[in-house]
C-alpha cells in the first residue's frame, strides 16, 4: 500500500474482497481482472481525495486477532430432502431457515444467469435453494456489504455468509458490532480463476450443443466422499462426473489454478471473526463412525455465544455431536493452513488464453504409474488402520 491510496507491489496481498470499492467515497476504486483472471482494485488517481479509507477497511490491512476456546461439533439436519440438496449436512440451511421464519434476510452465494456467482440477498424461503451448495468460485459480493449494513441499521436481523476474507471485510466495514448480524464463514480451499471457469462452461456447453441452466458442484448421486460435478443443459442433456474425472474439479483441487493470496491465506485460523465457521467433515468415519452415512455431515466450529445460541436453536432439527478440534480438523489439514502452489502454476498461466481448457488439465494429470502408486499407498493405508 501507499500513502493513504492503493498500491499493490504483491498480488499475494489483496484477496479480492472488494472492501475497498465499496468504501471509496468518490467512487473512484473499481475492481478489474488481471490476466489470470482474478480481480484487483484500479485506482483512478486523478479523483482519489487520499481519505485512506480503502485502507481503514481492507481485512489484509486490518485483520482482526481473535482468541478464546472454539466449540467444535458435528452435526447433520434429520430432514434428509435438506440434506440431499446440500453440500454436506445442512446446517447452513437450518441456520438460514431460523432467520427467515423470524423477518430476518440472508445474504449468500448464488449462480447468475451466467453461471457465474454473486452474492445477494434473499427473503423468503423459496429463495434459500439459491444459495444452498457449495459454489467452487470466488463470488462477486457486489453492493451487498452496504445492503446489509443499511438492513442492521434497520434492526432487522441480518445473516452473511461468505468467505473469511469476505466475512472480515464486512465486519471492517460496518466498523462496529451488531447484536442483529449473524455471520458464517467457511472452510475455504482457496477461490479457482474466474477467466478458467468461463472457460470451462464454454467447453461444457459446446459439447453439450446448449447453454447450462442448472449446476451442482457437489451432486451426492456418487456419494458424498466421492461428490461429482453436474451440469444440466437447456436441451435436456445432462453431464456428470466425479471428483477425480471432472477437469476443473482436477485442476482445482490440485491448487494450479487458485488465487494468489489463497497460498498465503492469512484468514485460515481456528478462531475466527465470525459467529460460525461451517465445512465437510471429512474424515467422519474415524472420529463419529455411528453419523456416517456417505450422504453428508457438517463440521461446525462456534467462535461466539451468538453461534452457540443458534447451534442450540436448530438442536431439535439436526443431529448434533462434539467432537476434540484437532482430531475434526488436524493441523495439517488445508482448512487450517495454506495450500501449496502447484509448481507449474506459472506456466499454467501463461498459457491460460492461447491453450483450451483439455490442454491446461495436462498440467495437473497423472500419469498411470503414478496413479497406480497412489492406489497402493491407499489400500496399505487402510490396511495399516485395521489391523490398528
Amino acid at each position: 500500500m501507499g500513502k493513504d491510496m492503493i498500491n499493490i507491489i504483491d498480488k499475494k496481498d489483496c484477496c479480492g474482497c472488494r472492501a475497498c470499492e465499496v468504501q471509496c467515497p468518490v467512487n473512484c476504486i473499481k475492481m478489474k481482472a488481471d490476466n489470470e483472471g482474478f480481480w484487483y482494485p484500479e485506482i483512478k488517481i486523478q479523483e482519489c481525495v487520499r481519505c485512506g479509507m480503502c485502507e481503514k477497511v481492507c481485512p489484509i490491512l486490518n485483520k482482526t486477532t481473535k482468541t478464546g476456546k472454539t466449540e467444535t461439533l458435528g452435526i447433520l439436519a434429520k430432514d434428509d430432502n435438506i440434506r440431499k440438496n446440500s453440500s454436506s449436512g445442512g446446517v447452513f440451511s437450518l441456520i438460514a431457515k431460523l432467520v427467515i421464519e423470524q423477518g430476518g434476510i440472508v445474504f449468500g452465494v448464488s449462480f447468475d444467469e451466467n453461471m457465474m456467482v454473486h452474492h445477494i440477498g434473499v427473503e423468503s424461503t423459496e429463495g434459500l435453494g439459491k444459495l444452498r451448495g457449495s459454489k467452487y468460485l470466488q463470488s462477486n459480493t457486489e453492493n451487498t456489504y452496504t445492503e446489509a449494513q443499511n438492513e442492521l441499521k434497520k434492526g432487522r436481523l441480518v445473516l452473511y455468509s461468505g468467505t473469511a476474507c469476505q466475512i472480515e471485510a464486512l465486519k471492517n466495514i460496518l466498523g462496529r458490532e451488531y447484536d442483529n448480524l449473524i455471520t458464517i464463514d467457511i472452510l475455504c480451499h482457496g477461490v479457482p480463476s474466474p477467466k478458467l471457469w468461463k472457460k470451462y462452461l464454454d467447453y461444457q456447453e459446446k459439447q453439450a450443443g446448449a447453454a447450462v441452466r442448472k449446476i451442482s458442484f457437489r451432486d451426492k448421486s456418487k456419494g458424498w466422499r466421492l461428490f461429482s460435478v453436474k451440469l444440466e443443459f437447456d436441451n435436456g442433456k445432462e453431464y456428470c462426473k466425479d471428483l477425480n474425472e471432472d477437469i476443473f474439479m482436477q485442476m482445482f483441487l490440485k491448487n494450479i489454478c487458485l488465487r494468489p493470496s489463497c497460498h498465503d491465506c492469512r484468514f485460515k485460523d481456528i478462531n475466527r471473526n465470525s459467529d460460525i465457521t461451517i465445512g465437510d467433515f471429512w474424515g467422519v468415519e474415524n472420529v463419529l463412525p455411528e453419523l456416517d452415512d456417505d450422504r453428508g455431515i457438517s463440521v461446525v466450529l462456534i467462535h461466539s455465544d451468538k453461534g452457540r445460541e443458534l447451534i442450540q436453536k436448530i438442536a431439535g432439527e439436526s443431529q448434533i455431536k462434539h467432537v476434540e478440534t484437532d482430531k475434526a480438523l488436524p493441523p495439517s489439514a488445508d482448512s487450517r493452513r495454506s495450500v501449496s502452489m502447484h509448481k507449474k502454476r506459472e506456466m499454467f498461466f501463461n498459457n491460460i488464453d492461447t491453450y483450451d481448457i483439455t490442454k491446461l488439465a495436462g498440467y495437473v494429470k497423472e500419469s498411470k504409474i503414478t496413479i497406480f502408486i497412489h492406489k497402493v499407498i491407499r489400500k496399505l493405508k487402510k490396511m495399516i488402520k485395521i489391523n490398528a
